[in-house]
């Protein structure tokens, strides 16, 4: 059968029998007054998937068929035909309701005990208990193991069921554990059954090993070195505590050999790896929620909810679901390795393979429960008040002790509706070793959905190219999304996409952003001698304090980046935490034009010299959610309108620009401008071709001068217009493609 071995295992539980009735503790099974015998003819069911029935059943001759009903059908999961085995104990043993249905494949004897006798012959001799639940949890891998064949790849034959389930070779990985190191032999393949692995592989540009991707439930392990016998490509580690089912090389090909159509699907998997630099596993993400005492989770819980349901199927669970769904009060929190545990795993398991997405709340109390939820998730949602005390933080630590070590962790700041803004959201973050926070309003259902879909890799991400006075058109593209009801949870970009980035995330309006706009710009390049700079830069620095004061990136009410770079590491820097004041600064720190902006013992400036359009930022924030990339920089950079020579005069220059005629000689901003981009243009051409952006908008923004500030109102209404038919036709498509889905 799928489940125990059936020689093996079919043996030790005759030998249970035998020993049952030996029992000198109280009469034997066989022989209670309540056991009986049933004999089925072929067709007839024992047990029904989803009944409410406790007996316990032992095979004397015959054969069982254990079948459950999925969603294209029903699938044998395996036959029992070994005298001696048990059936139906994990019911029994836990309560709840039959998880298959059972049906004689031929004339078939059981003998049938009450649960009542049966849990009072487990009172009497608990190592016939562990035994029991031991083989129990074995036979439910095995048994998940056969669903995930028969539902990611409609391996549904009985016969391939049961040679798989039985010639694997089972490992459990705790969070953090190897599964095998990059450089290894490929010699077997590995389905993930449980949990979720991270693949990482040495970048020789870094120096050190990069993650470039994850897996989760139903993906394949190691098929491509296996298939081309070479060493493993990528060292693969477990981010949470997971099962897995190992093939060696005979027990992989003889299962592709009778079903071609799963090489065909591990294929098309391993390809579409092969293609993204970054790649993930189907979306199916485990968030788990915890908060303090005087903020009811269950409300947040109910809003994201409702969002992750536009997205896909999701399921939730909480100590006091567990209990109704299992009819057995407390066995929520029942301990790894009692009878309880069983009952509750299998549930968990049968929920996170119907679902996109499962929600767990983790409760108030540290426990079994909280354990298992926090070892569950893929991300943990640490929900407090504005005005956490030390005794609420305290209580949090106490329950966050059971959480993995890894585990990655976010918190959300609930604070009153209409409250000022935000402030202080990176010591949060900090007390709880949080790698992000949200600030959500108490009660707004916009607030929820933006924090469920970044919660689970879905977030809609707005990103803006530098471009001078260009980028105003970036105003237009905000306002035009809003109109067409397109929700922005990330926003981010360089230069002057990092600046209206800023004012976008804290939550200002496409007018007031306008009107800001035409209060800063128009004097914002305050010139100097020109020793460092052509500019003081202080104009700038001045306007970003007085709209944002001291308030840290952090304390924007969206999630937000700007891009700057260390022109002493020659690498990219993205403030995506810290002080807005500084990243709207350092990343419009054009060079030549504005001073560089001290960080440490380096030198920030204009991101636009290494990324003009920061895409792949995006994409990082949102693995599987919809980026949106708005480039304003000019397609061609300025050209020669007659030979001066190789030496220019600059009282020539200067007579032929104030005659009002073209003038043969490049200005100096466009030139400064233009060579600060240049190099980025192949990155940005490169993160296109990718396919990082859902939707790339290059808008034409002809006779705009890059330096040109004075008419925010003006450029912005020349954006809206540009983008508007784009994006109303891509917004079509997106829904016509979801109807299809």
């Amino acid at each position: 059968m799928c489940g125990p071995t059936p020689i093996r295992e079919g043996r030790y539980l005759q030998h249970v029998v035998t020993e049952i009735a030996r029992s000198q503790h109280s009469s034997s099974l066989l022989e209670a007054s309540t056991s009986r015998s049933l004999v089925l003819q072929p067709g007839e069911v024992l047990i029904n998937q989803d009944a409410v029935t406790d007996s316990v059943y032992i095979l004397v001759d015959g054969a069982l068929e254990v079948a459950r009903s999925l969603d294209e059908g029903s699938a044998v999961l395996a036959v029992i035909d070994q005298p001696g085995t048990v059936i139906g104990e994990i019911v029994a043993m836990g309560g709840g309701t039959r998880t298959a249905t059972v049906t004689a494949a031929a004339r078939t004897e059981v003998i049938e005990v009450s649960a009542e006798e049966f849990q009072d012959q487990l009172r009497k001799d608990p190592d016939l208990a562990d035994d029991l639940v031991a083989m129990a949890v074995r036979r439910v891998e095995q048994v998940e193991l056969a669903e995930i064949l028969s539902r990611h790849f409609n391996v549904v034959d009985q016969a391939s069921l049961s040679s798989t389930c039985d010639r694997v070779e089972w490992r459990r990985l705790s969070h953090g554990e190897t599964l095998f190191e990059e450089g290894d032999l490929s010699d077997s393949v590995y389905i993930v059954v449980k949990g979720r692995l991270a693949a990482h592989a040495h970048d020789p540009d870094a120096g050190h090993e990069t993650k470039i991707g994850e897996l989760g439930r139903g993906d394949v392990v190691g098929e491509v070195g296996l298939l081309g016998h070479a060493p493993r490509g990528a060292s693969v580690v477990a981010i949470r505590d997971s099962v897995v089912a190992r093939l060696d090389e005979p027990t992989f090909l003889a299962l592709i050999e009778a079903h071609p159509r799963m090489m065909i699907d591990v294929a098309l998997r391993a390809v579409e790896r092969a293609r993204e630099t970054r790649w993930h596993s189907s979306p199916n993400t485990v968030l788990a929620v915890v908060g303090c005492r005087r903020i009811p989770v269950g409300n947040l819980v109910d809003l994201m909810e409702a969002e992750l349901q536009r997205l896909g199927t999701v399921h939730r669970l909480s100590p006091e679901l567990v209990d109704a769904t299992l009819a057995t009060p407390g066995i929520s929190d029942a301990a790894r390795g009692e009878v309880g545990d069983v009952r509750v795993s299998r549930m968990v398991h049968e929920l996170e393979l119907d679902a996109d997405h499962l929600l767990v709340e983790v409760g108030q109390s540290p426990g079994a429960w909280s354990s298992r939820a926090l070892g569950l998730a893929d991300r943990v949602v640490i929900v407090v008040p504005n005005d956490i005390t030390p005794n609420e933080a305290g209580e949090l630590d106490n329950l966050l002790g059971a959480c993995p070590v890894g585990v990655e962790r976010v918190v959300v700041v609930q604070r009153p509706s209409g409250a000022a803004k935000p402030a202080g959201s990176a010591l949060v973050r900090e007390r709880f070793g949080a790698s992000g926070v949200f600030n959500i309003a108490s009660g707004s259902g916009a607030d929820a959905s933006r924090l469920a879909r970044i919660a689970v890799g879905r977030g809609n991400a707005l990103v803006m190219s530098g471009g001078g006075g260009r980028g105003f058109a970036h105003i237009g593209v905000y306002r035009a999304l809003s109109e067409l009801g397109f929700p922005i949870d990330i926003v981010g970009g360089t230069s002057i996409g990092g600046v209206i980035a800023c004012v976008i995330a804290d939550a200002m309006s496409p007018d007031e952003i306008l009107e800001w706009a035409r209060r800063h710009f128009p004097r914002a390049l305050d010139y100097t001698i020109p020793v460092v700079s052509l500019t003081k830069g202080d104009r700038i620095a001045q306007s970003a304090l007085s709209t944002f004061g001291d308030r840290g990136i952090e304390d924007l009410w969206r999630t937000c980046f700007a891009v700057s770079t260390d022109l002493t590491s020659s690498r990219l820097h993205v403030h995506d935490s810290g002080s807005v004041a500084v990243a709207i600064r350092a990343t419009s720190a054009i060079p030549g034009v504005m001073p560089p902006v001290p960080h440490g013992d380096s030198l920030l400036i204009d991101g636009g010299v290494l990324n003009n359009l920061p895409i792949d930022v995006a994409r990082a924030k949102t693995p599987a959610g919809k980026v949106v990339a708005i480039d304003v920089a000019p397609p061609r950079g300025p050209g020669a309108h007659g030979d001066f020579g190789l030496s220019v005069s600059g009282w020539n220059a200067l007579r032929s620009s104030m005659r009002g005629t073209r003038s043969p000689y490049p200005k100096i901003s466009a030139v400064l401008m233009r060579s600060m981009i240049t190099a980025s243009m192949l990155e940005r051409d490169s993160q296109v071709s990718r396919g990082l952006a859902d939707l790339y908008l290059d808008l034409d923004m002809r006779g705009v001068s890059m330096l040109e500030f004075g008419d925010p109102a003006g450029v912005a209404d020349r954006g809206y217009e540009a983008a508007m038919p784009d994006l109303e036709n891509w917004l079509r498509q997106l829904e016509a493609s979801s109807e299809v889905e």
